[in-house]
């Protein structure tokens, strides 16, 4: 199975029992987590900056109220709204792609668990025949051991 994050995709190896190598995902999920907390202080830094700006369109209205001065201005607000824009859906992105891969990742564990458990009855089970033959093969020879007297 493939897990993406936009263009790039991260390949896990396979485990015995099904499922992926346990550090590969957690690996996989810490970039991502890492790639969200940057777009999260790109994103407060850009709304700094976009506060900024709305200040001092204000205060540059109000002290000269010069319209190349406020066109100017509004569409450096305007340029920095965009790219506002633009981190949060890459963060919407990443945030979608981290949801999804730890659902995958979850899903992949349960298999696994559901594995080891029948895993677990079949050994049991053999567990309990070998039991019983060896109780056989002990009464047998307790037998043998009666007819010999």
């Amino acid at each position: 199975m493939i897990f993406a994050v936009e263009q790039e995709k991260g390949n896990f190896k396979g485990r015995v029992f099904g499922g992926f190598n346990r550090h590969d995902v957690i690996d996989y999920i810490e970039k991502l987590a890492g790639e969200r907390n940057g777009l999260l202080l790109e994103n407060q830094k850009l709304r700094g900056q976009v506060d900024a700006l709305e200040e001092r369109l204000e205060q540059a209205r109000e002290q000269n109220p010069d319209e190349e001065v406020r066109t100017v201005a509004a569409e450096a607000l305007e340029d920095t709204r965009r790219v506002l824009e633009d981190v949060k859906a890459s963060y919407d992105g990443i945030c979608g792609d981290l949801n999804i891969n730890v659902s995958q990742a979850a899903h992949e564990l349960d298999v696994v668990g559901a594995k080891l458990a029948a895993l677990q009855e079949t050994l049991k089970s053999a567990g309990e025949r070998l039991d019983a033959v060896s109780e056989k093969l002990q009464n047998t020879g307790e037998t043998c051991d009666a007819e010999n007297l």
